[in-house]
């Protein structure tokens, strides 16, 4: 039995804590993404997470493909959804703040029945050649499939932060986001980029979804802790910064693993809420959030 001292279990608690930090920061993503943007909040964004954790399990095991290539093929069923949701549900009540929460939450029990009816509320999960492997650095475990999540979703924050601030459509996107009225008498097409974003958001979801499944067992139920997760991560870090988003998932990742090892496996999502209720009430904006002035 391998027995640790204090200083490697809080080297050990620490790394596991930002490399599930990084994974929390692309679920996050989607959320803010399109809050940014289109100034809704989808509370069927958890919903979104989950199904694409059934996609990629399900393409993994019918087809016997590796579950890496399995999250690439899952990612137009998430584009579809995006683009099927949006269609259907979204577009048109953009002007609208309520209108989107009302019909985004009967979404999420639709979504959420279906799920159930279909998969049941066994506990899944995705073993990879790599779950079981660790990477020794001095007397701390490196575990192979955390490292590997944390370096995908990284990297993908990465590109889209280029994308947002280095392209055209990324600034388009961005400009939409100041003010869609102005950017409209600019010649910019709002409507498209509205689509584009929440696409891009359902396909950011579904692939932080696939890693999920290879880290953690999943069931139909779990969408709600996800977006509960997305949104003390959105507190930190405010609306349109995705450095913050990343160091606002660190943080959230760091929380849970002391507060779960020091209160109880039960108690990390009470660290979540004690967080988000915290920062509401003392930096509304978030940590990472800048001050806004408006003129009127």
């Amino acid at each position: 039995m391998m027995v640790f001292t204090p200083e490697v279990l809080f080297g050990q608690l620490l790394v596991g804590a930002l490399l599930l930090g990084g994974v929390y920061a692309l679920v996050t993503m989607g959320l803010a993404l399109i809050f940014g943007v289109m100034r809704i909040l989808n509370i069927a964004h958890g919903e979104f997470i989950i199904l694409g954790a059934y996609a990629t399990y399900w393409i993994s095991k019918s087809l016997g493909l590796d579950p890496f290539l399995s999250i690439a093929l899952s990612i137009p069923v998430s584009a579809l959804l995006g683009f099927t949701v949006n269609t259907l549900v979204i577009k048109g009540l953009t002007k609208s703040f309520d209108a989107p929460i009302v019909s985004s939450f009967g979404l999420l029990l639709v979504m959420q029945a279906s799920m159930l009816i279909a998969w049941s509320g066994d506990p899944r999960s995705l073993v990879t050649p790599f779950t079981a492997e660790s990477i020794a650095v001095g007397p701390v475990l490196i575990p192979v499939i955390r490292l590997i999540a944390f370096t995908l979703s990284v990297t993908v924050l990465i590109s889209l932060y280029v994308f947002l601030t280095r392209t055209f459509v990324g600034r388009a996107i961005r400009a939409v986001s100041q003010d869609s009225e102005t950017a409209a008498t600019l010649g910019i097409p709002v409507q498209r980029l509205q689509t584009f974003t929440f696409v891009l958001s359902a396909c950011l979801a579904g692939l932080s979804g696939g890693l999920i499944a290879m880290l953690m067992s999943f069931q139909p139920t779990f969408g709600p802790e996800f977006l509960l997760k997305s949104f003390v991560v959105l507190a930190l870090s405010g609306v349109g910064n995705i450095p913050g988003v990343i160091a606002g998932g660190l943080i959230l990742g760091v929380g849970e693993s002391y507060g779960s090892f020091f209160l109880g496996s039960g108690f990390r999502n009470v660290v979540a809420y004690a967080l988000l209720i915290g920062l509401l009430l003392v930096r509304p904006r978030g940590l990472f959030g800048e001050r806004k002035v408006r003129e009127v």
